[in-house]
């Protein structure tokens, strides 16, 4: 067999996609599900743009010490409930460019160099833009109870520190991503001990929960099995995880592929110190470990093409149009530690600050696993499950962010403040399901003292990414223009006890 298969015409092109199908179509399916990819949940965008209230952090001794310093929590001198509630908003844009050369979509040629007659000259240079505005709600409580008076707090907590949301319309970023929803939540035990006036320590242990639903549409041509199955049918080809542009996105090899109702249960702990050499100044620090998050749900295939439901009857081989079963998905929240500072400049006037370093590198790969006796190929040797590991090649990010906050009066308090996050993707692994780039944050906020005992806060955050044109992503899969806004309205509720 030819490793190339010109067709310059449409009834050859349909001759040769019924010549490949019985060495193909076998393959395809066991091999197709093991990249629909994980790399849905990629980058630092995973980090939920709100979490507590701009009064809050890792100096503030309140009820939301429980996430972001446990020793702070000492410093509460009376039973507080926080509760909050707010509403993200976003919008991603994503223009694409083929910098690549690419065949027609209906051709299937093996290997390279490419047929010159199955060039397809239209698919280069930008491509539409494509765009989602995600809303979605979000919300925390937090609760804190001095069990010896000036010594000994302990908190319970209920947050999202990780989130993720994107559904874009079909286009050309289809490949990467269609739709995703990614949540993790904390429910945190906390406690603060005071070991001395000036100095406090602290401990949380978090049971961290998740849904997970993705979708996108997955070249097998991308697929390491996928080449091996070919070479043991004696079929020389170049495709796999390496394959370049020209053998890429063939819409005999394209099959929709989706996670439903994924859940995750696991554990993490953080620590933390809390400093006050004098009334006025602040010092703490804090230590988050990582979590390993293992979604477990259902997969579906969609395999409703001639090429897979009936090229291969006459062979004993036939695919349902709808394959489904178990789906696992895998890999690890980073660690992260994060330093603060506070000082109170005058009665009116107080500043702080922080910087977060979060190792994302230590997400080396995603993992997904499959199982379903429809994947099961006994004469070729697939069993019943498959797996594939995915490396991820992200970088570390840093966070620093500097507020203020200032008495107006005696029941009105302002807090402002900006920020900076560095990206996690690299130019060779981005694309739309991690609209990453350096990050600009902006809060604002007041809060509003009711009584003595009651106080309610409002904040708006605002973060964007600065405008990022890639040209160096891997095998042209994500090279483009990406744009990204979230804006987040909250508000909370703080009663003394």
């Amino acid at each position: 067999m030819s490793g190339a298969l010109p067709a310059p015409r449409p009834h050859a092109r349909a001759r040769a996609r019924r010549l490949r199908a019985r060495e193909l179509a076998a393959l395809a399916l066991a091999t197709g599900l093991v990249c629909w990819t994980a790399g849905d949940a990629r980058a630092s965008g995973i980090d939920a743009p709100w979490v507590t209230s701009g009064l809050s952090g890792p100096t503030t001794s309140d009820a939301a010490a429980v996430f972001w310093n446990p020793a702070e929590l000492a410093g509460v001198e009376r039973p507080e409930l926080l509760l909050g509630a707010g509403l993200i908003v976003g919008r991603a844009t994503y223009t694409r460019e083929r910098r690549g050369a690419y065949q027609t979509p209906d051709t299937l040629q093996f290997k390279l160099p490419l047929d010159p007659a199955n060039v397809d000259a239209t698919r280069t240079g930008p491509a539409e833009e494509v765009s989602t505005t995600p809303i979605a709600p979000t919300g925390n409580a937090f609760f804190a109870f001095p069990t010896i008076p000036n010594r000994l707090t302990l908190g319970v907590g209920l947050y999202v520190p990780y989130a993720a949301a994107l559904s874009f319309p079909d286009g050309p970023q289809r490949w990467q991503l269609q739709q995703a929803f990614i949540v993790s939540t904390s429910l945190t035990l906390a406690a603060g001990l005071k070991l001395t006036e000036q100095l406090s320590l602290g401990a949380g242990l978090s049971y961290v929960g998740g849904i997970a639903e993705l979708s996108k549409v997955q070249d097998f041509a991308s697929m390491k099995e996928f080449r091996d199955g070919l070479a043991t049918l004696k079929q020389d080809n170049d495709f796999g995880p390496t394959t370049p542009s020209e053998l890429r996105e063939l819409d005999v090899l394209a099959r929709p592929i989706s996670l439903k109702q994924a859940i995750s249960h696991g554990a993490s702990f953080h620590v933390g110190l809390a400093f006050n050499p004098n009334k006025d100044l602040r010092f703490g620090l804090t230590y988050q470990h990582s979590a390993a998050m293992r979604y477990k749900g259902k997969f579906a295939i969609d395999m409703n093409h001639p090429f897979f439901t009936q090229d291969l009857a006459e062979q004993g081989l036939r695919y349902k149009p709808l394959v489904e079963g178990d789906a696992e998905l895998s890999f690890t929240l980073p660690k992260r530690l994060t330093a603060g500072v506070g000082y109170r400049v005058n009665d009116k006037l107080s500043v702080d600050g922080l910087l977060s370093y979060v190792l994302y590198s230590d997400v080396d790969a995603f993992v997904v696993e499959a199982s379903s006796p429809d994947l099961a190929q006994p004469k070729l040797g697939i069993a019943d499950r498959v797996a594939v590991t995915l490396p991820r090649k992200w970088n570390d990010t840093v966070w620093v962010e500097a507020g203020a906050k200032y008495k107006l009066s005696e029941t009105l308090l302002a807090t402002a403040s900006v920020g900076y996050q560095s990206p996690a993707s690299p130019d060779s692994t981005i694309d739309v399901a991690s609209p990453d780039n350096h990050r600009l944050i902006g809060d604002v906020g007041g809060v509003l003292k009711v009584s003595d005992r009651v106080s309610l806060s409002a904040d708006v955050r605002v973060q964007g990414i600065l405008p990022r044109t890639v040209t160096a992503s891997e095998y042209d899969l994500g090279n483009g223009e990406y744009t990204l806004l979230l804006t987040t309205v909250g508000g909370h509720l703080k009663v003394g006890f």
